[in-house]
């Protein structure tokens, strides 16, 4: 029996698409590091992080790129951003043109009351390249502390050589990560 469209479309799905991480945060740490699962099996990765807890309310989930094991610093990180909310009819934008950090990229103001949380999906583009600056697709949704609906695209770069990425931070502005699912797939 022959397979139909949407059954072959899905067995390439699964050859092209393979779970590589998964932290599982449970009580409060300071950041989620996902570091040393880039190879040359893949060339894209995809991050999703599912129902992410703040440990204090208010605060902002960002981004950083790590080289050879270790967090990337310096003002070497530039963004674009579009931020809407239920509560306004206002869309605002942020730009980074040379951050110590991608802020707000998994969520910004996310309150820690029941209900209240973060989830996103980062795209990388070829992290392992050698020959252009490594740049990055974020869409999150949240819930903020005033229980307003958030949606934030994020797009950016990391601003200084061609060197190899090795993984990436997930940290809170200030205090801790409560809880969430992040999971790393491969992209082939």
């Amino acid at each position: 029996m022959a397979l139909t469209k949407v059954e072959a479309d899905m067995v390439n799905l699964g050859a092209d698409l393979a779970l590589l991480h998964t932290t599982t945060v449970t009580s409060n740490t300071d950041q989620v590091q996902i570091d040393g699962h880039f190879t040359s099996a893949f060339t894209n990765y995809k991050l999703i992080g599912s129902n992410v807890h703040v440990q204090t309310d208010d605060k902002s989930l960002n981004l950083k790129f790590m080289s050879g094991g270790s967090v990337i610093t310096g003002s070497v990180h530039r963004s674009a951003q579009i931020n809407a909310k239920s509560s306004s009819s206002t869309v605002s934008n942020a730009d980074e043109q040379s951050d110590t950090e991608f802020a707000k990229v998994f969520g910004e103001r996310i309150g820690n009351a029941t209900g209240e949380n973060a989830n996103f999906e980062l795209t990388l583009f070829d992290p392992l390249a050698t020959d252009n600056y490594k740049m990055f697709l974020c869409i999150t949704t949240s819930i903020d502390y005033e229980e307003v609906a958030r949606l934030i695209y994020t797009g950016g770069f990391y601003n200084s050589g061609q060197a190899a990425l090795s993984g990436i931070e997930i940290k809170p502005a200030s205090d801790a990560i409560a809880s969430g699912v992040f999971k790393l797939y491969g992209l082939r």
